[in-house]
């Protein structure tokens, strides 16, 4: 009797562990899935914001490329025939551009009759010039050209496909043209081949049957998979869901759309099959109803030890869903923040040991000064990424009103000791460089000395400190030097030092040394240099640490001031695009700000040789141009008729070109994109200066 009852409270406890622990595979399967699908959404929405971005820096190299040429467009007015070849050298630059016209006002040209269109298209490096008006093509009845007459502004086209033996999907991006007068007197439409766009969709889909598309902001269709990633049905069915319909797609398939941020707000949008998405979970559920169903079988004959076993299951099973979670956030995290692009004399790489890394590097540059840091923080792996992430934000915080390194490093350390349970610490090191002076003051806390470069390498003087996070008390020592032009700052974390052969050799510093001595030239060599030296000498074996460099050269003090003088001739105004924009080409400044910058005094130049100086009368134009390490200043001077452009009121836009007053463009364009715009009469000159601040 004992024995059956004994079996009886054994099979007893089977099963109701059996039911126990089928609870709570299904709790884990529901939270794997909602993890999984957090995940794919977070992922998800990242690659949309990606692809979108990429697509409209495409496009934004087909409007650069109007506006870097729009002075020639313009000056090609005066002779009709003259417009091909400007046409030409506008599409000549960028590949994707296959074709150009300019579409002018009715008559503007009698010669040519009411219509005029001169067009260019580009294949295989050849160029074809036509004339597309006639009696069969009367572009005043198009959209688009009505609509840039009307506005005045440019216009994306919704995409259109072109062509009868070979069919190709294009854009066009069309540009009101003023003449000299401030009439528009045409309107530039440049092609645009988009027959990338869906290769560029589909490029890093992360699942085999996953597809990307894209859709007008009206709901069109535009671009999508080729070939046979995905049937035509369902295609349809998932422009319907994003057009607002609901179709039996969503039953099997997740979509997640965003769309451009600037025109022509197209949508992108993933569309992931669930199946596909959910496989590796399923596998994952069979798997662990074998391991239950053998467990079972063992807690038949070891009942004693059964809570032991499953208490080491659950905890593993815990474990495994939050490492996965851990490494998920901090790949994210990891990718923001640290930095992605870098000007010439500044470059860092950051290699982590696994799938997180526990250092970082930071820069920016702030009222003339460079603030600069690298760290690494004690351990590996989640952990030590999400203490890197709260140091990183917490130095972005603190420095972007404070100068001192030694009052940084302890409100970093601050509040890196509280609530420090697990005893983790950083070493840091932090520099502010007067891009000016050269004068460097910086402060340690704990890290590797950085190496000077000059003609020769050797260490930065540095006392030591304690690390962050230790003791809330301690005292971080600032030092200060000053760098002479041309030396190069080289910040390692011990990753590097310390990387190891297979016979445990270190790298060591004598050899990171001779690195630096055999490639001091621009900082992206150093790093890369430092970084192949450092994967050759091991060999093979695997990274134990983090391997972060930052490398920073001092140019010397910023001082650059350059001239040119131009006749007061129209033609002359194409050396003032090519003087400024080399000047802006060694300035820390993005393309964007350089063409709006360059579009600004292009506009005033050309309005003070038309009418500054009387019709007929030879005159020159003077235009300076300076940089002191914090603004920019445009200096234009004439020898004309008194005149003071800042008094003009800005010209209405709002009104019809018709109703509008000639003139006013140029200074309202200046007074939007310059911190200061003034005007001065010196030595019988007009004098106006536009100055904007880029620190």
């Amino acid at each position: 009797m004992a024995k059956i009852s004994s079996r009886k409270a054994r099979v007893g406890i089977i099963i109701i562990a059996a039911i126990l622990v089928e609870l709570i595979s299904i709790v884990q399967y529901s939270r794997f899935r909602n993890m999984m699908e957090k995940d794919l959404s977070i992922r998800s929405r990242i690659v949309i914001g990606s692809l979108a971005d990429k697509i409209s820096h495409r496009l934004e190299l087909t409007e650069t490329a109007m506006l870097e040429n729009l002075w020639d467009v313009r000056r090609s007015l005066e002779n009709p025939d003259s417009t091909f070849n400007a046409i030409r050298r506008l599409i000549d630059d960028n590949p994707t551009i296959i074709g150009g016209c300019l579409a002018f006002v009715p008559d503007y040209y009698p010669s040519k009759g009411r219509l005029f269109e001169p067009y260019i298209s580009k294949e295989n490096g050849t160029f074809v010039a036509e004339q597309l008006a006639g009696p069969n093509h009367d572009y005043t009845r198009n959209k688009t050209f009505i609509k840039v007459l009307e506005s005045q502004r440019p216009v994306w086209s919704d995409p259109y496909t072109f062509g009868t033996d070979s069919i190709k999907s294009l854009t066009t991006y069309s540009y009101p043209i003023k003449d000299s007068y401030g009439k528009i007197a045409a309107v530039c439409g440049l092609d645009m081949d988009l027959s990338w766009l869906g290769d560029t969709l589909n490029a890093t889909q992360p699942y085999k049957s996953s597809f990307g598309l894209m859709l007008t902001r009206e709901g069109e269709f535009v671009a999508g998979p080729s070939g046979d990633r995905l049937n035509k049905e369902d295609l349809e069915q998932v422009v319907s869901v994003l057009n607002g319909s609901k179709e039996p797609i969503e039953k099997k398939a997740r979509i997640i759309a965003g769309s451009m941020k600037k025109a022509p707000f197209w949508q992108v949008a993933n569309v992931y099959y669930k199946n596909e998405v959910y496989k590796p979970l399923h596998k994952m559920r069979l798997q662990q109803m074998f391991l239950i169903l053998l467990g079972l079988l063992i807690l038949f004959f070891i009942t004693e030890r059964y809570a032991h076993n499953e208490k080491k299951l659950n905890q593993a099973t815990a474990e495994q869903a939050r490492i996965s979670s851990e490494l998920a956030v901090a790949r994210n995290i990891q990718m923001q923040m640290l930095p992605t692009s870098f000007p010439k004399d500044i470059y860092g790489s950051l290699v982590p040991a696994r799938e997180v890394g526990g250092d970082l590097f930071d820069f920016f540059i702030r009222k003339g000064k460079l603030v600069f840091c690298i760290g690494d923080v004690s351990g590996k792996g989640v952990p030590s990424a999400m203490v890197m992430s709260v140091t990183h934000s917490l130095f972005r915080m603190v420095s972007a009103t404070e100068d001192s390194p030694a009052r940084i490093l302890t409100a970093l350390n601050t509040e890196g000791c509280r609530d420090n349970e697990s005893n983790m610490f950083v070493t840091f090191f932090l520099g502010v460089l007067d891009l000016q002076s050269g004068v460097l003051c910086y402060a340690n806390a704990g890290h590797d000395r950085p190496m000077l470069i000059t003609d020769s390498v050797t260490a930065l003087p540095v006392k030591p400190n304690l690390p962050l996070g230790i003791f809330p008390d301690t005292v971080f020592e600032e030092q200060s030097c000053t760098l002479e032009p041309g030396t190069t700052i080289f910040l390692y974390t011990d990753g590097l030092t310390e990387a190891k052969k297979l016979d445990r050799q270190p790298f060591g510093k004598e050899r990171l040394v001779e690195v630096l001595k055999a490639n001091h030239n621009s900082p992206q060599e150093m790093v890369n240099a430092m970084n192949d030296a450092a994967h050759q000498f091991t060999a093979g074996a695997p990274q134990s640490d983090d391997l972060t460099m930052l490398a920073i050269r001092y140019p010397g003090k910023v001082t650059v001031s350059e001239s040119l003088t131009l006749q007061n001739n129209i033609k002359d105004v194409a050396k003032l695009g090519d003087f400024v924009k080399a000047f802006n080409s060694r300035l820390p400044i993005d393309s964007k700000l350089s063409s709006n910058l360059r579009l600004a005094l292009e506009e005033i130049v050309v309005n003070v040789i038309q009418h500054a100086y009387p019709e007929g009368e030879k005159g020159q134009v003077d235009v300076e141009v300076s940089y002191d390490g914090n603004d920019v200043t445009y200096t234009v001077k004439d020898s004309g008729k008194p005149f003071d452009p800042t008094a003009i009121p800005d010209s209405d836009t709002s009104q019809d070109a018709r109703d509008r007053p000639i003139g006013g463009l140029g200074i309202l364009l200046a007074r939007k994109i310059t911190d200061n715009l003034t005007y001065r009469r010196e030595e019988r000159k007009n004098v106006l200066s536009l100055q904007k601040s880029i620190s």
